[in-house]
């Protein structure tokens, strides 16, 4: 597999879609990736298809697609149909998992505290995921800063980000990639 760092090169952002309308809109625009926030088992099929033809990766968000268990069977599915490329997810079981069915996987982490700090980087060096996604998006310099070293994977800042400036200044301090719904900044 092509390393996560060379897809989002060139242009860092990634759309997060809640519906069909913003899915439409992110097909035709810049960016590499979608994270699917919305969906079902029997739209999923469509949404691949549509995200080849326009060469995006889909990354389904396990914890709120319907219709898709959250365990090694729901993942295997994805997989062996090809309904995605990756997924993103809270829950850390899946991400091994996703990694043994050949699929991208990304852990979703709220950095709230300081125990939330200490307790996600116990759960990334136990899983390895391929990138880890900071929310808010504004606590990923500080996660880069005091954990990022002993971790290395790419980090994807989402969340509270409502402008390029904010996505420069991210960019600047380490993160790979951003996640927003904003359309404007796709």
């Amino acid at each position: 597999m092509q390393d996560l760092r060379d897809y989002f090169r060139e242009h860092p952002i990634i759309a997060s879609i809640r519906n069909d309308s913003d899915f439409k809109y992110a097909l035709n625009s810049k960016t590499a990736a979608l994270f699917i926030l919305y969906g079902d088992i029997f739209n999923l099929p469509l949404i691949m298809k549509k995200c080849k033809e326009y060469n995006k990766l889909v990354f389904l968000h396990m914890d709120l697609i319907k219709g898709i268990g959250r365990d090694r069977e729901g993942i295997m599915y994805l997989a062996k149909k090809e309904l995605c490329n990756g997924i993103v997810t809270t829950k850390n079981n899946l991400i091994s998992i996703a990694k043994k069915e050949g699929l991208i996987a990304i852990q979703r982490l709220f950095l709230l505290d300081s125990a939330a700090l200490k307790t996600g980087e116990q759960l990334l060096k136990g899983n390895q995921p391929d990138a880890v996604e900071i929310l808010p998006g504004i606590a990923a310099p500080y996660f880069i800063e005091h954990i990022y070293k002993e971790l290395l994977c790419p980090v994807i800042a989402g969340g509270l980000i409502s402008n390029k400036s904010e996505i420069e200044e991210l960019l600047r301090k380490g993160v790979m990639a951003v996640s927003t719904s904003i359309k404007e900044l796709w």
